[in-house]
């Protein structure tokens, strides 16, 4: 009975690993439990009905997936929306920052747990209960404020401050200043969180981060990126750049991990090589490029949301709308173009588009007409040498009504 009981102890006290499906590039799909990252930099993966581990470089890793189902979140556990200036997006319930630091608060996830945010790495905040993700506008270029977006309250329709500054952030609200109508109340005035849609921020251009780093799409839609220092017994931590702190992520709160700046270059991180060329289908005589509304979007479909293909969703990856052609100089130094392609998830019915790959002039990879019912198609294209690519999307039926296409993923294989 004691050795019953010994056993019993030691299955449910031993650590449960999730499965996980590793996406390379040079090797074909692996599924099996992660045990560990080993001092080459290698994931080494135990393989079902194999004696003998996997190991896959962490820079040759496009994705890896662990099967979880995405959290339903609470408006009273996560009411704030952030954007951070690096990218990532973290949902959570704000409270005080430290006696004295009035320009740091907590931000409290039920995943992470609480992070000390600085207020100047804000891009933006957002109130969960009060507007959608992405609905509230980029700034302009040129503008130096802060933008705020106040909520309808009671007969007084949603409006703008477009001369504000996010000041401070507490459990109750935001401190915004508005050096016209505040001139002598210079820490702000405090509007609870139910006033407000959101903040969008000016904030000077972030230098990215050019070494190995993974992206972790968490199970309630946050987004977090830094490097992976360690990875052992279902638990990652991240070295994260922009929060100055170390995290421990568990396998189980996390959807994805996509890796980015190993052994290839996404597109969405490159320059055009020249102003993209796109417009509508029918072309009016005064049309000018700077005013038109379906530019090409890095890491976002059109639209503002997440790129998405038939439910998959990618963190990397160009969202457009037809006509598009957008230019890449390539310069003989890689050896494989990659990319799902298809019709964003968001688009409408009657979307339908065609998607065309040029080298150096010539074409080498077109899809067919493909609609939104329609499986995204992979392109795996040989680079080695070639000087310039194009990508085109180009409509097909109905015009270009809702013609939502994205460039899925699309990187270049050094």
């Amino acid at each position: 009975m004691r050795i019953y009981a010994c056993l019993l102890i030691a299955l449910f006290s031993a650590p449960l690993w999730a499965q996980a499906t590793v996406s390379s590039i040079f090797k074909p799909e692996v599924t099996g439990k992660i045990r560990k990252l080993d001092v080459q930099g290698r994931l080494e993966i135990e393989v079902k009905g194999s004696d003998v581990p996997e190991r896959i470089g962490l820079d040759e890793v496009e994705q890896i997936s662990f099967g979880n189902k995405g959290d339903e979140r609470k408006p009273e556990d996560t009411p704030l929306r952030v954007y951070l200036t690096n990218g990532d997006v973290l949902y959570g319930l704000p409270e005080n920052g430290p006696e004295k630091e009035d320009d740091r608060f907590i931000l409290k996830n039920p995943r992470f747990g609480d992070l000390l945010i600085a207020v100047e790495m804000i891009k933006r905040i957002e109130v969960v209960s009060n507007v959608q993700p992405n609905v509230l506008p980029e700034l302009d270029k040129g503008v130096v404020h802060d933008v705020t977006y106040f909520a309808a309250e009671g007969g007084k329709p949603a409006q703008m401050d477009p001369s504000s500054e996010l000041v401070r952030i507490v459990k109750e609200g935001a401190y915004l200043y508005n050096e016209i109508l505040d001139e002598d109340a210079v820490g702000g005035v405090l509007y609870a969180w139910s006033r407000l849609r959101g903040v969008v921020c000016y904030r000077g251009k972030v230098d990215p981060f050019e070494k190995l780093l993974g992206i972790f799409t968490l199970r309630d839609g946050s987004l977090l990126r830094g490097p992976i220092t360690a990875w052992a017994d279902g638990k990652i931590t991240v070295d994260h750049r922009v929060l100055k702190k170390t995290l421990t992520l568990d396998e189980s709160s996390l959807l994805s991990v996509t890796m980015k700046n190993g052994r290839y270059q996404y597109l969405s991180d490159m320059d055009f090589a020249k102003t993209p060329e796109e417009r509508p289908y029918y072309l009016p005589g005064n049309f000018n490029y700077a005013d038109y509304l379906f530019k090409a979007r890095r890491d976002q479909a059109q639209g503002g949301g997440a790129l998405s293909l038939r439910g998959r969703v990618y963190p990397k990856g160009l969202g457009v709308h037809a006509i598009s052609r957008l230019t890449y100089d390539v310069n003989r130094s890689y050896k494989r173009f990659i990319a799902d392609v298809g019709v964003d998830d968001s688009a409408g019915d009657l979307a339908s588009v065609e998607f065309k790959v040029y080298a150096d002039g010539k074409l080498v990879w077109e899809s067919g007409v493909l609609r939104r019912s329609t499986a995204a198609k992979s392109i795996d294209l040989e680079i080695l040498n070639v000087t310039q690519i194009v990508l085109e999307v180009t409509a097909a039926d109905n015009a270009d009504i809702q013609d939502r296409a994205n460039w899925a993923n699309a990187k270049l294989v050094r």
